[in-house]
């Protein structure tokens, strides 16, 4: 209980102090620099210093299924709140996350999204919703990559849940082909419904890329069966014993 409160605490602490610092030079960087480059690589560097210096182990494998100069859709399995934090800091390419428009309210941590080119949506308004959509598509031709979590919310147990199709579309829609990323150990770390922070290992597993050929002639939703696929292969093959334990507590 005392490990957990320091844990936490010291996690709480670093965040804020993250944030105001590196968010501020985020917002002062897109002053400078109108492609959003520059803050994105500051979010980037907030991100892998909110992981060193909280204990948290990153171990990534598939680095050479990342396509360098190239705009790609990561299609990724969501667990918890440090997917976002470990794929920001660990991706090496330029990334504008899609992210719900409430939390670029946030002082400094809404305000650097702003300046790094993430896109704001709105879900429960159609209309906002299809212009981030087409928002998306442009970054993309632009050369950004971008994260999507087709699963649309975090597993409480690390079982991955049905995949909705917006990444196949934007593929299409784009000519960027669409990459699989398996995470584990992310939902240990800050389970759903709860803020206490429980330092582990995260691993981020890329694997071969699938073309926007590929989704055009096989058809969305059987891509989209194969990304699924593969991910929970990967999760399976390298799933814990503690992965295991968890996933047969919360099913009984």
């Amino acid at each position: 209980m005392i490990k957990s409160a320091y844990h936490t605490t010291k996690f709480w602490i670093i965040i804020v102090l993250l944030s105001a610092g590196l968010g501020t030079l985020a917002i002062l960087a897109r002053l400078f620099d109108s492609s959003n480059n520059l803050s994105h690589r500051i979010s980037s560097i907030w991100g892998r210093w909110l992981c060193i210096l909280n204990g948290i182990q990153v171990d990534i494998e598939g680095l050479e299924h990342v396509q360098e100069g190239q705009a790609q859709i990561f299609i990724a399995n969501h667990q918890g709140f440090f997917d976002i934090f470990s794929l920001n800091a660990y991706l090496p390419l330029q990334i504008r996350w899609v992210a719900k428009s409430s939390l670029f309210k946030i002082p400094f941590v809404g305000w650097s999204m702003w300046a790094s080119g993430y896109i704001p949506v709105d879900r429960g308004n159609r209309r906002k919703a299809y212009q981030a959509f087409l928002a998306t598509i442009e970054k993309l031709k632009a050369g950004n990559s971008i994260v999507i979590f087709p699963e649309g919310t975090r597993s409480t147990d690390g079982t991955i849940g049905p995949f909705k199709k917006g990444g196949p579309l934007l593929s299409v829609r784009s000519g960027a082909p669409l990459v699989p990323v398996t995470l584990l150990g992310t939902g240990r770390i800050i389970k759903k419904g709860s803020w206490i922070i429980r330092p582990g290992r995260i691993q981020i597993i890329i694997s071969p890329p699938i073309s926007s050929q590929t989704v055009i002639n096989d058809k969305e939703e059987s891509v989209l069966n194969t990304l699924r696929e593969i991910i929970c292969n990967n999760y399976k093959s390298h799933e814990t014993p503690q992965d295991t334990k968890e996933k047969t507590l919360q099913e009984g």
